[in-house]
């Protein structure tokens, strides 16, 4: 009986282990705030977010527009990124994220 319950946590473990979540990353200026695109309706990811200033000199110069959602799935690879428009606003709904979440589950 034992053995078998240690196959089990063990199977549990694994699982959780290779079942990492996806990521929503948000980056933002902090003068921009009042733009923050609340993230929260989103199910089934885990949302970050950071402030520009923090972060690589190289990805700073790669933002163009703040803010920047991006999109992460379970390897790390980028898989969507939405850029503020000249309003410095994403224009697009979380329902349009939610959907590309669930494609890449």
């Amino acid at each position: 009986m034992k053995k078998i319950i240690l196959c089990v946590i063990c199977v549990l473990v694994a699982a959780s282990v290779y079942s990492q979540d996806v990521t929503v990353l948000q980056i933002n200026a902090k003068w921009n705030e009042r733009n923050n695109y609340d993230l929260s309706e989103l199910n089934g990811v885990v949302v970050k977010f950071s402030y520009l200033k923090d972060q690589p000199k190289d990805i700073q110069k790669g933002i163009s527009a703040v803010p920047v959602i991006v999109i992460i799935d379970k390897t790390g690879r980028t898989r969507m990124q939405y850029v503020a428009d000249l309003s410095f606003k994403i224009k697009a709904s979380t329902m349009e994220m939610q959907n590309i979440i669930n494609k890449i589950k």
